[in-house]
């Protein structure tokens, strides 16, 4: 369907730089070797577990609050995280509890206070009681916002509301959901914006465009890119590759197949000089420069030199790098505070573990460390986790008992 193809393109706008342009923007970030027992973070004070080749959820003191018995997990978001289990999907809640029952071929997390489903080949929407608010009939969906959810019909892309009544007519070959008022639309090739009255408010005339964010989007006219306001006028001339969007006042952008930043203002904060840059989260980004790695915060200081061979962006104050051939985690002074015994293998996508059943060791990466060892006389009733010095047995049935 063009649509679908049209979004793997358009959604971030950066990735038709990958494929277009410069295709070392791709972040080549370290993942751990398949026998490393390692899983990542907690979210919604919950992390991701993995005993026997299957998922669960153990809480910040290591209790096994939900037993391993999914095949896939995501993270807890509000409360929820999406669970699989024989390839169907739904949601679960901290308490282990699921919101419906595994009925769903997908799911995909709230926004807005809706879900995106779907069922039989058709797509839906479920509210946070698990409720169906629409019945998946339509052929494409994304998720809503702005209390409108984008459907689509016979390679047409229109709006419903939470009644499920068509709003905005099915007409755009190409849309994506409404941001801060206003949703990106294709005609004829060319790309405008429209309101939630469905009203075009910028005409079509954009080679690329992308969604509003701290109210800008970047554009593309005449084959270089700039910064509009939601008046279409350019408060950033075009004279970028690509300017991604903005996020807390600051966005990334491209030159001559560099990278730097610029400001909201249009003042460059780190001229393009980066191999790669990734976006910044919580002020922070990783760059790649003569191929090593290092960290740059948003005022443009490069806090942590580039010395690794490979870098993950920082989450809850944890990086994961590779330098001479070993797996690390560093924390923001760039120490190095767990070094994993195995060569990484970045082939593996097996990367979030915590006891695989191997007679090996590991850790959570949160605020508190939990040290994962299987007994020597390992049977699967004998997971012991070491938890702030005590050690505690996991049993087949997935509760968690003092050694």
């Amino acid at each position: 369907m063009k649509t679908k193809t049209l979004i793997l393109l358009i959604s971030s706008f950066n990735i038709f730089l990958t494929t277009k342009i410069h295709s070392q923007e791709i972040l080549e970030e370290p993942i751990a070797n398949q026998r490393e027992s390692i899983g990542l973070f907690f979210w919604d004070g919950m992390a991701k577990v993995n005993i026997g080749g299957e998922y669960g959820f153990i809480d910040r003191q290591g209790y096994l609050q939900i037993p391993c018995k999914y095949d896939m997990v995501t993270n807890f978001q509000d409360g929820l995280a999406i669970v699989r289990d024989n390839d169907k999907y739904t949601f679960i809640r901290k308490d282990g509890s699921l919101l419906t029952p595994l009925i769903f071929d997908s799911c995909e997390p709230f926004y807005d206070g809706y879900a995106l489903i779907s069922y039989q080949g058709k797509f839906g929407f479920i509210d946070r009681e698990g409720k169906i608010i629409i019945q998946p009939r339509h052929d494409f969906a994304m998720g809503f916002s702005n209390g409108l959810g984008l459907v689509g019909h016979d390679g047409l892309n229109g709006y419903v509301n939470v009644s499920g009544k068509l709003v905005i007519d099915y007409q755009y070959e190409f849309s994506l959901p409404f941001s801060e008022g206003y949703a990106l639309f294709m005609r004829d090739g060319k790309f405008g914006y429209i309101n939630t009255k469905g009203k075009e408010i910028i005409s079509p005339k954009f080679e690329l465009a992308s969604s509003f964010h701290e109210g800008l989007a970047s554009v593309r006219i005449n084959n270089v890119s700039g910064i509009i306001n939601k008046k279409g006028k350019f408060v950033i001339k075009p004279t970028y590759q690509n300017v991604r969007n903005f996020k807390d006042g600051v966005a990334v952008m491209m030159q001559s197949g560099k990278f730097g930043l610029i400001n909201n203002k249009g003042l460059e904060i780190i001229p393009p000089r980066y191999d790669l840059l990734s976006d910044f989260e919580d002020g922070i980004a990783v760059f790649k420069i003569h191929n090593k790695y290092g960290f740059v915060n948003s005022k443009g200081e490069e806090f942590i030199s580039p010395t690794f061979d490979k870098a993950s962006v920082f989450e809850q104050g944890m990086a994961s790098v590779t330098l001479n051939g070993k797996f690390h985690y560093i924390d923001l002074q760039g120490n190095i505070v767990y070094t994993s015994p195995y060569s990484p293998n970045h082939e593996d996508e097996s990367n979030i573990i915590l006891a695989k059943i191997d007679k090996k060791r590991g850790y959570i990466e949160g605020k508190e460390k939990i040290i994962v060892t299987l007994d020597e006389s390992f049977t699967p009733a004998r997971v012991v986790l070491l938890i702030n010095s005590n050690e505690y047995i996991i049993s087949n049935a997935g509760t968690l008992t003092a050694k």
